[in-house]
């Protein structure tokens, strides 16, 4: 039974794990165009990233519905399986 649960919940993480980084993946293909980097010399390594990070996230809002859409899908499925994640936890600890 323990090898059971073990493999439900790799499984469950592993696709959860996949769909964050094809989210990943999805919006830096989408906002490539759009995010242009804006070199500063007094921007440090992590204020540099997050503010490229907050200059993608300002750009989805242009971007055409059914590109939203697709990204909109993914996101819904990897919190779909955060969901059934926990779904396995409550019903196999019994």
């Amino acid at each position: 039974m323990f090898i059971l649960k073990v493999v439900t919940y790799s499984a469950t993480i592993a696709a959860a794990i996949f769909f964050a980084f094809w989210e990943l993946r999805l919006k830096r293909q989408l906002t490539d165009g759009e995010a242009r980097p804006v070199e500063r010399v007094s921007d440090p390594g992590v204020i540099n990233d997050l503010s490229e990070r907050m200059r993608r996230e300002q750009a989805l809002r242009y971007l055409p519905k059914q590109a939203l859409f697709k990204l909109r899908m993914i996101v819904v499925l990897k919190f779909l399986l955060v969901a059934i994640l926990i779904a396995e936890v409550i019903i196999l600890q019994r």
